[in-house]
């Protein structure tokens, strides 16, 4: 079904001028009914040997391509961008970039009407992707009311929907919620039984044992390592981490991510209390998002907010430092009730889409936008701790997810605010980043900063929350109380 063979591709950036050798050498067969997960280190080239395979490099991505690409028995090289949705659906890292219409319903509509497939048809095939990810409640929202995880479910609805016989997902589960990344997985069974071939690249690789039936390790371009389904998940511990892989065991729940809690809303003796919220409510309209809300996060700790997508994790933490303003309640910073400018004032905030708050021309320059002292050494130490010195004169818009995700970071910690806040920082991000972004977070809490943090990984909040909180749906608990 795919066959790719001394795939090579190089090109030259137009943001520095400089010749990338992104691809080296690449050999890739899989079989129909198959499922194949590619890992490796963010930048290692995945996104890239993705983008080959639905024809994007080089038709949209010029460059040097070497090699051959083929689906269906078919060499990409002589297939119009316009005909390779027949052979292959994709579902790409940032599900924004590939929508174009306003509702759920008719961007799963979407790529059946471009093709002048019958209305029965695109009705039944668009029903059956919604209720196979879980989204068939969606149908009628627009796409620009929903939670980053609900995207990436739809986008995945909508390759599913596609018809295309092969699937090609590059971090499917990033931004999803424990029963989110169960449905997808449930998913992906099902449509490997109907005989759909399926390529993962992903970070995240617990929730593919017994579904994965080989396992490609990607390292500057190249595939350096092989293993069967079975062989990959036998790995000892040792061997999984001397690869920088993540943890092949499912974390499970959010309720065993961190050992011990306190009560919430309940004062912890000899700790000092930084942001504290009291009966906090919020609302879009006339729909609740949150209602009753009371939680004490503490200087030198890190919270982390888990709950399932939608819930309203994200609008909480706009709400906490400033961006929005509550419907009810109070929000104190050091025992001062606290204003929406005065909260946008204390806190840092590192977004769920890193791409909305890079403005400089350099990585350099980035950090000194809100800390002019963060520059020469300073800024080039503050680089380094995130394995971006030798990156300094890079534009950012040039960087891998994870590089954007690793920078923004480093420019909040820059900033030195007493309240650090970030939502999904661990998104696209390996196992080396993964344990650099905990020892830095637990850094600016030991400076005295509090520091919040939205996220659906267990493995992330396990090594490095203090305390947790659970935000639970309105509908189902009354008040969002937060469980900590």
């Amino acid at each position: 079904m795919i066959e790719v063979e001394s795939l090579s591709f190089s090109y030259v950036s137009e943001l520095t001028g400089d010749r990338v050798d992104a691809l080296t050498g690449v050999d890739l067969s899989a079989r129909r009914g198959s499922l194949t997960l590619v890992c490796g280190s963010s930048g290692c080239g995945k996104s890239t040997l993705m983008r080959a395979l639905t024809g994007l490099v080089p038709q949209m991505t010029p460059g040097q391509l070497e090699g051959a690409v083929r689906i269906s028995g078919r060499d990409l090289s002589d297939v119009p961008l316009t005909e390779v949705g027949h052979l292959c659906s994709s579902v790409f890292q940032n599900p924004r970039t590939q929508f174009f219409c306003d509702t759920v319903a008719e961007e799963l509509a979407f790529c059946g009407e471009n093709y002048g497939r019958d209305r029965e048809n695109l009705i039944e095939s668009s029903e059956r992707a919604a209720k196979l990810m879980g989204i068939y409640n969606l149908m009628d929202r627009k796409l620009s009311t929903l939670s980053g995880g609900q995207l990436q479910k739809v986008a995945l609805a909508c390759a599913l929907a596609s018809g295309a016989p092969v699937l090609l997902a590059d971090e499917p589960t990033s931004n999803l919620d424990p029963d989110a990344i169960a449905d997808v997985r449930h998913a992906l069974e099902i449509l490997k039984e109907q005989g759909m071939t399926i390529v993962v690249v992903e970070h995240r690789l617990h929730f593919l044992r017994g579904l994965a039936d080989q396992v490609l390790l990607m390292e500057d371009g190249a595939i350096t390592h092989r293993w069967s389904g079975d062989q990959f998940y036998s790995m000892s511990d040792g061997q999984r981490k001397s690869f920088g892989l993540r943890t092949l065991v499912d974390p499970g729940p959010p309720e065993a991510w961190v050992a011990s809690r306190g009560e919430a809303g309940v004062a912890v003796p000899g700790k000092e209390v930084r942001l504290s919220c009291r009966n906090l409510g919020f609302s879009y309209g006339k729909t609740p998002v949150f209602s009753g809300f009371n939680a004490d996060f503490y200087a030198g700790e890190i919270t982390c907010i888990a709950g399932v997508n939608g819930v309203g994790k994200t609008t909480l933490v706009r709400v906490l430092c400033g961006l929005a303003a509550p419907a009810s309640g109070t929000i104190t910073l050091d025992g001062q009730e606290v204003s929406c400018r005065q909260r946008r004032l204390a806190c840092a905030l590192v977004m769920q889409d890193t791409g909305r708050q890079l403005f400089s021309d350099t990585l350099a320059g980035e950090l000194t936008i809100g800390a002019s002292e963060a520059s020469g050494e300073a800024g080039e130490k503050l680089l380094a701790d995130f394995d971006l010195a030798h990156l300094g004169d890079r534009h950012p818009l040039s960087l891998s997810g994870g590089q954007k995700q690793r920078l923004v970071i480093a420019a909040a910690r820059a900033t030195g605010r007493p309240v650090v806040i970030l939502d999904e920082p661990t998104s696209g991000v390996d196992a080396r980043h993964l344990g650099s972004i905990t020892a830095t977070l637990r850094r600016i809490a030991d400076e005295g900063a509090s520091v919040i943090v939205v996220t659906h990984d267990g493995e992330f909040a396990s090594a490095c929350a203090d305390r947790l909180i659970t935000l639970t749906p309105i509908r189902e608990a009354g008040p969002n109380e937060g469980d900590q």
